[in-house]
């Protein structure tokens, strides 16, 4: 095996794993949940469910993307000492490319369409891992800069102090900002093109749907492997559920940015009016 084989599948399988832990760290509370007086806002749903919504996050990701990593290193480096897992590839590929329809005892038998897409990962897949790395680096950075006033619930602490510097000399809420490249960059490392629910499962039963519909529209080589009903409704069942609930959590948080800054302005006055007027920019600088 050359080292063009071997380079593109360990680069994907490290983009997954440093996707899951970027989204583990962004969306890991860094501090204990604060005193319920403290809190400025807990009616809506979204600030009562928070540490809810983000466990629920990282465990999504990590099933998807340790799922991922391991389809993809068992169809790159097929080998007899891998044959015993073959059972349990079985349930995460399409039957006709499942190990057990196999042909061949030395190799998995995914099509070699479905395993090249999966052994190789897509520009948008290594720019959306580059997006939630980023992310990751820069909301650890802010829970650093905020010590042990950063907690997820909306809160004023007695001894709250307003924080300038680092991230916060640049944007007023760099940390809702690495929530958002987090996320992003998430979501598209499990759904692009190259990604194990895409190329297994998605694409392949929406050609299989379209063919249905239309016999005559031309379907992509991958749409021919057997998807199991069951397993693609999961699939489609989790992606949308997924984005639905990013859809949710940014625009929420979205919401929670205009608060932020009418609490500060509230607390610190003048001192907010300095900053706001330094640091004009709330998430991106230059865009908004």
């Amino acid at each position: 095996m050359s080292a063009t084989d071997v380079i593109p599948p360990l680069i994907k399988v490290l983009s997954l794993l440093a996707t899951g832990y970027a989204v583990h760290r962004s969306l890991s509370p860094p501090n204990p949940p604060p005193s319920p007086k403290t809190c400025i806002d807990n009616r809506t749903l979204f600030e009562r469910a928070i540490r809810h919504v983000t466990f629920c996050s990282k465990m999504m990701t990590w099933a998807v993307v340790l799922a991922d990593a391991f389809v993809t290193l068992y169809l790159a480096f097929p080998s007899p000492a891998t044959r015993s897992l073959a059972p349990f590839a079985s349930q995460l590929l399409p039957s006709s490319a499942s190990p057990a329809s196999s042909s061949s005892s030395s190799q998995p038998s995914a099509s070699s369409d479905l395993a090249s897409a999966l052994t190789s990962p897509s520009l948008i897949f290594l720019l959306g891992a580059a997006l939630a790395i980023a992310g990751g680096w820069l909301r650890v950075a802010c829970f650093r800069a905020l010590g042990s006033l950063f907690t997820f619930e909306l809160t004023i602490h007695p001894t709250h102090k307003l924080i300038t510097e680092g991230p916060y000399g640049h944007v007023r809420h760099p940390s809702y900002t690495g929530v958002y490249a987090t996320l992003l960059g998430s979501t598209t490392v499990m759904l692009a093109p190259s990604a194990w629910l895409h190329e297994a499962w998605l694409a392949p039963s929406l050609c299989a749907l379209v063919r249905t519909v239309n016999p005559f529209v031309f379907a992509t080589a991958n749409a021919t492997a057997s998807v199991s009903r069951v397993g693609a409704v999961l699939a489609w069942f989790f992606a949308v559920f997924w984005v639905t609930k990013i859809v949710y959590a940014l625009r929420s948080t979205n919401k929670r940015v205009v608060t932020e800054d009418r609490e500060l302005h509230r607390v610190f006055g003048a001192q907010w009016d300095e900053w706001a007027a330094r640091v004009q920019w709330r998430l991106l600088p230059w865009v908004y």
